[in-house]
């Protein structure tokens, strides 16, 4: 007994030197650490791993020497401060910007559980993890890096980010901003699909609309009747800084007569609906698609024109296959629009005051095409130009014929 008395003594002596140590009938370890003023404060370490508690230790003398210590929001469930963090956003953000992210809120609270506290998730293993589950999910990297940008904006106002961003590695996104044009074919069997469907139908219209004005997804979900002209020789859609990406994206849209076409059977559809208002959105959601207790439209019936409706995927997975668009995007149809304008040659800037901001990579690309349908405009001009080649024919072999270089 003596002997393994004097063997665990060491030990014990050992660990309460390096400031980590048991308390009675406590499975975790627990350390002091020195405040500003010099006192010594006891703390939990949170786990009975021995190692583990010295890294804790040691972190948490560093937060204090470096004035980072966790905030109260730190012991905060991740529902409470989502809800919190959402107020605050919804008083700072555009409307389009507040739904993404209530969205991103919604996924991290079913995959890091509603009642886990933000003190847990201020760890890289409980991240990798979160990234692991949904790449699990199909969901792509580019999406998964947008709700790690929630998260972490969660954790910096509990002031706990910082445990977690000097190792921390977005998913790599592939670095292609340039969308898949369509060919000419698959616009025609589009348009041919779109004319056989429904009055009901959604995802057909919007998408010939997109394709012949280049409007993005959220502005076409969050369009309202009352940013619709129809009347006039040059009929336009007004596209709200509120529904945009950036403020470049507050711009009137031109459109012709196919797009025209596709935006009067969507607003005989809202007509039906209820929708008559200039506030009324042009695409109403269905309230029976509001499903989660915690939705404040769950248990209503019908359509609801003072909400927009959130997703047309499941009609426009079936609309890819009738009309042979293979793995296309709606976003693509967005690319098919500025490829035409380019290649018709239109002016980069006119195209931008369509479509709204461009990335710079973007720019290159399409400046490109437009040169080359520059250069067929200078080719067809001089194919019009028969007397004038003919002319100059003349005078070169006049001149090779004196001996004068041409």
């Amino acid at each position: 007994m003596t002997g393994v008395q004097t063997c665990a003594l060491p030990i014990l002596m050992n660990r309460r030197y390096n400031g980590v140590f048991k308390r009675k009938n406590s499975p975790r370890y627990y350390f002091k650490v020195k405040d500003e003023n010099g006192n010594w404060i006891p703390r939990s370490s949170g786990t009975s791993d021995y190692n583990l508690a010295k890294k804790r230790k040691v972190q948490a003398q560093r937060e204090i020497e470096e004035g980072c210590l966790p905030n109260d929001r730190s012991a905060w469930t991740l529902t409470a401060a989502v809800e919190r963090w959402l107020k605050e956003r919804k008083l700072r953000v555009a409307a389009g910007t507040y739904t993404s992210d209530v969205t991103n809120a919604r996924h991290l609270k079913a995959k890091l559980g509603e009642n886990t506290k933000l003190m847990k998730l201020a760890d890289l293993a409980a991240i990798k993890r979160y990234q692991s589950l949904r790449l699990e999910d199909k969901i792509s990297p580019k999406t998964i890096n947008n709700e790690m940008l929630a998260l972490s904006a969660i954790l910096q106002d509990a002031n706990l980010w910082h445990r977690v961003s000097p190792h921390y590695r977005p998913l790599k996104v592939r670095r292609s901003e340039i969308g898949m044009a369509l060919a000419p074919d698959q616009e025609l069997k589009l348009l041919t699909v779109a004319q056989a469907c429904e009055d009901s139908a959604v995802a057909p219209y919007v998408a010939v609309l997109s394709d012949r004005s280049g409007m993005r997804t959220k502005e076409l979900k969050h369009l309202r009747l009352g940013a619709i002209h129809l009347d006039g020789e040059k009929p336009y859609i007004h596209v709200c800084r509120s529904t945009t990406k950036t403020d470049a994206g507050d711009r009137y849209v031109g459109l012709d007569k196919i797009a025209r076409w596709a935006l009067g059977r969507l607003m005989a559809r809202a007509r039906s609906l209820g929708a008559v208002e200039p506030d009324h959105y042009l695409l109403p959601t269905l309230l029976e698609k509001h499903t989660r207790p915690t939705d404040p439209l769950h248990g209503g019936t019908g359509y609801d024109a003072t909400h927009p409706m959130s997703s047309w995927e499941p009609e426009w997975n079936w609309l890819r296959k009738a009309a042979g668009l293979g793995s296309a995007r709606f976003h693509d149809l967005r690319h098919t629009y500025i490829t035409r304008a380019a290649e018709a040659g239109v002016p980069l800037l006119t195209i931008q005051s369509q479509v709204g901001h461009l990335s710079a990579a973007m720019v290159a690309y399409y400046t490109h095409i437009s040169h080359g349908a520059i250069y067929r405009a200078v080719e067809q001009i001089e194919l019009n130009s028969q007397e004038l080649l003919q002319q100059m024919a003349n005078f070169e072999t006049m001149q090779r014929q004196v001996g004068r270089v041409v």
